[in-house]
């Protein structure tokens, strides 16, 4: 055997070595994905839940399915889109720039926000 075997031999066990531990990481991550997807089902199971209690108790002092319907489209578009869910958005008081809701300081000047609604 040559140097250049020797030395193609090393790199094949490198690459081995190295798809081996590749492959490890993308199983962990791939089984912490199926946890989070657990975790997050739950989650929408309860929020259903709730949701369901509530359309329940509204119905029972008077509030019908309609008027519930008419409100959460009022609510779609207060974002100015109507696609199914809300997602507010404010704007940063020292830059004027809009910055999600979700955001507790503005992403481009680092102003602390106002939070005006819990959600």
């Amino acid at each position: 055997m040559d140097l250049f075997d020797i030395f193609q031999q090393y790199q094949i066990q490198k690459n081995n070595s190295e798809s081996s531990e590749r492959t490890r990481q993308v199983h962990r991550q791939a089984t912490d994905n199926q946890v989070d997807i657990v975790e997050l089902q739950s989650k929408i199971d309860h929020l259903s839940l709730v949701c369901m209690a509530l359309s329940e108790l509204i119905a029972e002092v008077g509030f019908d399915r309609e008027m519930l319907l008419a409100k959460m489209k009022e609510i779609d578009l207060r974002d100015g889109k109507a696609d199914g869910k809300f997602a507010p958005q404010n704007r940063c008081t020292s830059c004027d720039r809009v910055v999600s809701a979700r955001h507790y300081t503005c992403l481009y000047c680092g102003t602390k926000l106002n939070k005006t609604s819990p959600f």
